[in-house]
């Protein structure tokens, strides 16, 4: 009897945590949207993500604080930070539009065809660069950052970005399935995700980097 008791007890106790997670995810995608729309999403676009990005880095390591508070205190959005969103805005949305053009009658069929894969394969490396940067910038703070180091991060962790590339995708089919997913889930998964990815990354660049020093 007294072994049924503890077992049930370990199940209640992962149920609570997995709701409280939930919670965590829904209070995050809450806010996200709030600092988005902050500046009509063109002017906020970097900086609601790296909040974004933060808080869920407080809730990986079991951190809770006051999500309003934090999201308050770790939101920056500087004159360089609202160039980098109009830029990162009108280039996803002029990627995300290319597909659905019809071919230029300059361009040949299959050309054409292989400008919109190349359009959505940018798509898809951009919304990853833009959701990891500020996560690798963190978790690397004693490097100088840049895009091809970003680059080089993504592609020597290339098994947790390829699965880091799956999830995004299954949240978008999720979010385009159901609305409510979308404005309630997608944001603070993606968060949680990007993190958690980078986190696994850092863990293997320092593995590789003990054997080459234990060489």
């Amino acid at each position: 009897m007294q072994q049924n008791a503890n077992k049930m007890d370990v199940f209640v106790h992962r149920i609570y945590l997995l709701t409280d997670f939930l919670y965590e995810v829904i209070k995050n995608s809450f806010f996200f949207w709030l600092y988005l729309i902050k500046g009509a999403g063109i002017f906020t676009v970097y900086a609601a993500v790296d909040t974004l990005l933060a808080v869920s880095s407080d809730v990986l390591v079991n951190e809770r604080k006051h999500t309003f508070e934090n999201f308050k205190r770790n939101y920056k959005n500087n004159d360089r930070r609202r160039f980098l969103s109009v830029f990162l805005f009108f280039l996803m949305l002029y990627l995300f539009i290319i597909p659905f053009l019809p071919a230029p009658k300059l361009i040949e069929e299959t050309l054409w065809q292989g400008i919109t894969y190349l359009a959505l394969f940018m798509e898809g490396g951009t919304f990853l660069m833009l959701f990891t940067r500020e996560s690798f910038k963190r978790a690397f703070s004693n490097l100088e950052w840049s895009i091809p180091l970003q680059v080089y991060m993504l592609v020597k962790g290339m098994g947790w970005t390829i699965l880091l590339s799956m999830g995004v995708l299954l949240v978008l089919w999720f979010s385009l399935q159901n609305g409510i997913f979308l404005f309630g889930f997608a944001p603070g998964i993606l968060g949680i995700s990007s993190v958690w990815t980078v986190s696994k990354i850092k863990i293997r660049m320092a593995k590789n980097l003990h054997k080459v020093s234990g060489h």
